[in-house]
């Protein structure tokens, strides 16, 4: 079996965040996001993928490469976007005859694929979709199902009170070539908004494959932080792990680093943080809950609570950034500003001394 792997996203809601790196190249642990999907695929037996890639797809071929560093075979398609998702993916696929896995390069999950695949293997489905369970679905796409496993109803972000299901469609087919007879090549054309409705339509089957591990599908920097949480207190595979130094003394908290960093014994870490490579903590520095990506430093006395600091950031002295806030790449903050709850600042930004940026 092949796979194709979706990359080709903007990642919009992760803005400043991914206007300088696609949603598949966001570090978790220091490791992009996109080489967790990459094992996944690989423990599953499959060995060949074809990437979808678009926005800012030189980062993602280039870290993928031939994909021999993951012992597997890569291929590439461009300008993919403006074909939509089941587009995208007919493109790829065009003379498939076999069914093939589709997986999104951005979700986090522990679920076996090679057991979907083999679900898919015994049933009569055209389509088998991962499907995970949330609190919250209006992010999603809403999925219900008969007692056979058989998608009944599907609806896409479903306003409020709409949602019928708190399954959710989690970004991962097992799919027939043959449906794909039915998705435009003129217009985009999406699996959720578009093909799953005319499938059901048409009565054609589509079946679930519902599973009781993890999934986080970081579309969000609240989800990002999340997830890096999860990771960090072990809910995930010891795997996503790899390439990261832990640190546990309990002054600290729990600390994960990347190469060369330095970090002044004064400084205090609550919960976790997760620093990138070349990272400089002065004095007196609080980190509670947070990434900071490389070569940033944070100046002395400064207060970081929740919040991501994007690549080549410089913050200097007696910084606070609040819960929520988010800071592109190579941004200076002057001393003693202050960055409220949930704001954001655009990359290459520059913070005079004494900033605030407060909700009123």
């Amino acid at each position: 079996m092949k796979a194709i792997i979706m990359a080709a996203g903007k990642g919009t809601r992760l803005l400043p965040l991914t206007a300088t790196r696609p949603k598949p190249m966001m570090p978790i642990l220091n490791q992009p996001i996109i080489d967790s999907t990459v094992r996944a695929v690989k423990a599953a037996g499959i060995d060949e993928a074809t990437v979808l890639v678009d926005y800012l797809s030189d980062q993602i071929v280039r870290h993928l490469g031939d994909g021999s560093a993951f012992k597997m075979k890569f291929n590439y398609t461009t300008d993919n976007i403006k074909r939509g998702t089941a587009g995208a993916v007919r493109n790829a696929v065009l003379g498939e005859k076999e069914p093939f896995l589709v997986a999104s390069a951005d979700i986090l999950t522990t679920v076996e694929i090679k057991r979907m695949i083999e679900a898919h293997s015994n049933s009569s489905a055209n389509v088998t979709m991962m499907l995970a369970s949330v609190t919250d679905p209006s992010q999603y796409g809403v999925a219900d199902m008969d007692g056979k496993n058989r998608i009944t109803r599907f609806l896409e972000k479903p306003k409020k009170g709409e949602a019928f299901s708190n399954l959710v469609n989690a970004g991962a087919y097992v799919c027939n070539p043959e449906i794909f007879k039915m998705v435009s090549s003129d217009a985009a054309y999406d699996f959720s908004r578009d093909l799953f409705p005319l499938m059901l339509s048409k009565g054609m089957p589509i079946n679930g494959f519902v599973f009781d591990g993890y999934w986080n599908d970081v579309g969000q920097p609240s989800t990002y932080l999340a997830a890096t949480a999860d990771i960090v207190e072990g809910k995930l595979e010891k795997e996503h792990r790899n390439g990261a130094y832990y640190l546990d003394e309990p002054k600290f908290g729990r600390l994960v680093t990347g190469r060369n960093c330095e970090i002044d014994a004064s400084s205090v870490i609550d919960g976790f943080a997760v620093l990138g490579d070349n990272v400089r903590i002065g004095r007196g520095v609080r980190l509670s809950r947070s990434i900071i990506y490389s070569n940033t430093s944070i100046g002395d006395s400064s207060f970081v609570s929740e919040a991501i600091v994007g690549e080549g950031v410089a913050i200097e002295e007696a910084v606070v950034l609040d819960e929520g806030v988010v800071i592109g790449d190579r941004t200076t903050i002057g001393n003693d500003s202050r960055i409220g709850h949930n704001i954001k600042i655009w990359h290459h930004s520059r913070l005079g001394p004494g900033t605030k940026m407060l909700h009123t």
